[in-house]
């Protein structure tokens, strides 16, 4: 369905705008995260503009995908929209390795019917494909002797008959033209003709059929064969109907396939990749760089309060934040990934902020103020408790578009701000007070508190 527009170019009906079409590879990188196919005589690349995001989702997707399961059943299909992140072909994946391919295969049909079994996979193959016919020539080598070939004759008779030998070349201008010898394509078709080729033997200048001295037989092998870490490799992969986690699937594949591989024989092995592997690589890259991190900020805070105990308050407020991302995201029923653990990243930002904020306005009260410990860290406590809840209100407020409509790319990290900020920000309020006189030990045993008016202040 095409879009229609009116004079003015406004949209009057949404569908698609332009699309392109490449065949035999890929489209050329457009964008960062598009990965081009290699060149391939079957594969087929289509890219759809369109007047509205939902409209992938909600229709294209759907309709291109039943169409094709239609009309074209032996068609592998990929359909979707374009990934905004490092590109991901298939969201979930395992990769089954071995020495020898039958073997694999073994394991890999197991794998494959436990995938069809688990919801929301779909579209599940491997990277190996359907096998081709190959002509295999088994050479009976002491009866080639005994005629006088040997394996180089045969073989060079046989490039001769179907692939063709160069026998010389012809030059026309600037132009070089190889003149190829072969024989007619009925002969390199038919199996009997070929067996019955004669193969000529420099020794005695007589020529041997070839059936005498070799048999000729159709096998049925793989027609590319892929290695990982340099052993043979076969890839699964899966697409996810709409709705399902792919970490979440995997994970459940997982857990089959550690009791399954006990059962496999010694030297075959597998790995999770997809999704769960791309996520994997993007938080190893942050923790590499974590505990740099948190090094200077604790250097930070021993500098500003010049105290060891102080900063030990603050970083012990840090993790129950995570109280709230967890409530938070397994109530939107959002993946704790790279994009959450980003937001738990600024999160122990605002709670280390609301944490200085307060003990210092303890210090102020004590040093300043003069007013005995007791008394400054309930009048901290109320003279913050406005700013600390305004700000935090104000930070949740402007995370809310992002948490409805950042899509998949923010959603996730506006969730844990939100709900970390939440549980994180009343936590501070009453835990900061309670470490810092149990750090301190201030003792409120038979301490009375009178409200200050202003001007005994």
């Amino acid at each position: 369905m095409m879009a229609t527009y009116d004079e003015e170019g406004n949209v009057l009906t949404d569908g698609v705008t332009d699309y392109a079409s490449f065949v035999g590879s890929g489209a050329p990188r457009f964008m960062l995260s598009y990965a081009p196919e290699q060149k391939t005589p079957e594969y087929a690349y289509m890219l759809l503009n369109v007047t509205d995001r939902d409209l992938v989702d909600l229709e294209f997707t759907p309709k291109l995908e039943h169409f094709c399961r239609e009309n074209f059943p032996d068609l592998k299909t990929k359909i979707g929209p374009l990934y905004l992140g490092p590109p991901v072909t298939a969201p979930v994946r395992i990769r089954i390795s071995g020495k020898e391919a039958d073997a694999i295969f073994d394991i890999v049909d197991r794998v494959k019917l436990q995938m069809a079994k688990t919801p929301g996979t779909k579209d599940i193959d491997d990277n190996w494909g359907a096998r081709t016919k190959k002509l295999f020539i088994r050479i009976n080598q002491a009866r080639a002797q005994r005629a006088g070939l040997a394996s180089q004759d045969i073989a060079l008779s046989l490039q001769s008959i179907l692939s063709g030998l160069e026998i010389t070349s012809y030059r026309e201008d600037d132009e070089v033209i190889p003149v190829i010898m072969r024989s007619v394509a009925a002969d390199r078709k038919d199996l009997g003709k070929l067996e019955s080729h004669n193969i000529y033997v420099q020794a005695t200048g007589r020529a041997v059929p070839l059936k005498q001295v070799a048999d000729a037989e159709i096998v049925f092998q793989p027609s590319v064969i892929w290695r990982w870490d340099r052993r043979k490799t076969v890839t699964v992969d899966s697409q996810l109907e709409s709705g399902f986690n792919a970490i979440a699937i995997a994970s459940q594949l997982d857990e089959w396939l550690q009791e399954e591989s006990k059962t496999w024989p010694v030297g075959y092995k597998y790995e999770l990749g997809g999704e769960v592997e791309s996520s994997g690589e993007a938080n190893d890259s942050i923790m590499a760089k974590l505990p740099m991190a948190i090094l200077v900020i604790v250097l930070l805070l021993v500098v500003q309060f010049d105290s060891i105990r102080r900063p030990a308050i603050i970083l012990f407020v840090i993790p129950f934040g995570m109280i709230g991302v967890f409530v938070g995201l397994f109530v939107t029923q959002q993946p704790l990934g790279f994009i959450a653990f980003l937001g738990v990243i600024a999160l122990a930002g605002i709670v280390i902020n609301n944490a200085i904020v307060l003990i210092d306005r303890i210090e102020i009260e004590i040093k300043v103020n003069g007013l005995e410990p007791q008394r400054a860290i309930i009048e901290a406590g109320q003279r913050r408790l406005r700013p600390i809840l305004l700000t935090t209100a104000t930070t949740m407020g402007g995370l809310i578009p992002l948490w409805i409509g950042g899509g998949p790319m923010f959603e996730a990290m506006a969730v844990a701000i939100i709900f970390g900020l939440m549980f994180a920000t009343l936590l501070t309020l009453g835990l900061v007070p309670a470490l810092y006189a149990l750090f301190f030990r201030v003792r409120f045993k038979g301490f009375e508190y009178e409200h200050m008016t202003e001007s005994t202040h």
